[in-house]
């Protein structure tokens, strides 16, 4: 487990998948998540797509159910993926299915929770994300720890009858370094 404050982060298991179902195919939580609110998934879609990694065998990528710390729930999953066994940046994802939970710094939270296991324990040399232009929280959250946008995709993604502008972000290992104590403090 990789614990904070708030939350803490557990593996993913075969019996988190009815969960993860239920995240998918809510159309609120894909325009976020995937930018598509119709980016919905059959459960067989979702036992195939995790089934490398849920026997271990997924080089790629790491998938966590993030908890909150009081009550043990569920409340939402992340991941941490690269694009090969010699890739020296990562791309994170956060998603809170449960939406009491947001603007309460959970997700800035596990921004930091997976920034920190990228570059402390993957020797990540850059770690990156990218959002909607439009998801503030999400922009805020990963600024907070010590992110910056390092560009504008601009009408990238269609949904809702029109095109949307994403963002991404990212920072580097010596960036993190020169932060990390400013950022755990806050």
């Amino acid at each position: 487990m990789i614990r904070g404050k708030i939350v803490y982060l557990r593996g993913l298991e075969k019996e988190d998948l009815g969960l993860l179902h239920t995240y998918l195919n809510d159309e609120e939580v894909m325009a976020w998540a995937r930018s598509r609110p119709d980016h919905m998934v059959s459960m067989e879609g979702l036992e195939r797509e995790y089934e490398a990694e849920l026997r271990g065998d997924d080089p790629r990528r790491r998938t966590f159910v993030v908890v909150e710390n009081t009550s043990g729930r569920p409340i939402g999953w992340a991941s941490i993926r690269w694009h090969g066994p010699h890739t020296t940046t990562a791309d994170i994802g956060i998603a809170l299915g449960d939406k009491q939970h947001r603007g309460k710094g959970v997700g800035t939270e596990v921004n930091y929770l997976l920034t920190r296991l990228a570059f402390e324990q993957y020797n990540m040399h850059k770690v990156e994300l990218w959002t909607l232009a439009e998801n503030k929280a999400a922009i805020r959250s990963a600024e907070k720890n010590g992110y910056r946008i390092e560009g504008t995709l601009r009408e990238t993604v269609y949904f809702n009858g029109r095109f949307h502008d994403a963002v991404l972000m990212g920072i580097t290992k010596d960036d993190y370094e020169r932060l990390k104590s400013k950022i755990r403090n806050e």
